[in-house]
């Protein structure tokens, strides 16, 4: 990407983030593709990294010098102690800290065309408890990021309560993951009547909305939430409802190594937008620019300054 002017920048905004969600470990492996049942292949590389939706946005977050707060659970287990060194290197304060239990981990397989499939065996992260809120204050934040690998199950009912206490103006960003259809229907309702921004890829989209048309069902949502929402289409870019209208902001072809963070890349460099007071458009774009640059390496640990003129 070396000579592409860069839309985003780091930003000087007293508006501020709150990030709601996990840390966990990532184990990478590389492999040509799937195996079927009773299949038996070699992994090629390997990596074991930091990861997690919400630890993966405070790093984006960091580097666009965005003011936010890291809302991750992190245990006492080997896990837990990985992660704990690892925020306190990347320079993040720890909110959540030292409870009883480990953080979980993840198998993130990466098949020769780029694409991941991740088997997560879940910690202390998707458990999450009304006490923890005791150390926030939800009144401070402009913007509340939500991942929706923590909206599940008990910890749907936490944090549902707990979103009531923010202010009406703050924007909730909620990016619902993959298991959107593990969810359940009435929680999903409830959160998106809290204004709440939409962020997704295509398939979440419409596993959500109900429908098999990707701008029908970004209009049916953005109706539903009064709020803007936001698809992302991997090369072809980004697709963006407000107001009723729509606009594809188009994306950037460059070499792919693997999809892994790239969802949270995005989400991350469109909420420093929102900080920095930009459009719904430009933050897409900031979000196509960063995504580009995420893909190009192995996991989610970008650099989004470097190598660029």
């Amino acid at each position: 990407m070396t000579g592409h002017k860069l839309s985003f920048h780091q930003i000087n905004s007293k508006k501020k983030a709150l990030i709601l969600g996990s840390a966990v470990i990532d184990v990478i492996v590389t492999i040509p593709a799937l195996p079927k049942t009773g299949d038996d292949v070699f992994a090629g590389s390997q990596d074991v990294i930091v990861g997690g939706c919400a630890y993966n946005v405070g790093n984006i977050l960091k580097q666009l010098n965005a003011s936010y707060d890291l809302m991750i659970p992190i245990g006492n287990g080997p896990n837990a102690v990985h992660i704990k060194k690892q925020i306190a290197l990347d320079g993040h304060d720890q909110m959540l800290s030292d409870f009883n239990g480990d953080n979980g981990w993840c198998l993130c397989i990466v098949e020769e065309n780029g694409e991941r499939t991740f088997i997560t065996v879940p910690g202390i992260e998707n458990d999450w408890q009304e006490d923890w809120f005791e150390q926030v204050n939800l009144l401070e934040y402009d913007y509340i990021y939500l991942s929706g690998y923590s909206f599940e199950g008990e910890s749907a009912k936490v944090l549902l309560n707990q979103l009531q206490n923010k202010k009406e103006e703050t924007d909730i960003i909620f990016d619902p993951s993959p298991r959107v259809s593990k969810m359940n229907k009435t929680h999903l309702n409830k959160l998106l009547e809290l204004g709440t921004i939409l962020h997704c890829n295509r398939d979440e989209l419409l596993a959500l909305s109900e429908q098999d048309d990707i701008e029908t069902a970004a209009r049916a949502m953005n109706r539903k939430t009064n709020k803007p929402v936001v698809v992302t289409l991997g090369s072809e870019g980004t697709l963006y409802v407000e107001n009723g209208t729509s606009k594809l902001c188009q994306g950037r072809n460059v070499p792919l190594v693997d999809t892994i963070g790239a969802g949270d890349t995005h989400t991350a460099a469109f909420i420093g937008a929102l900080l920095d007071e930009q459009s719904i458009e430009t933050a897409c774009i900031w979000g196509n620019d960063a995504a580009a640059k995420v893909v190009q390496v192995q996991g989610a640990n970008v650099e989004l300054f470097e190598d660029e003129t």
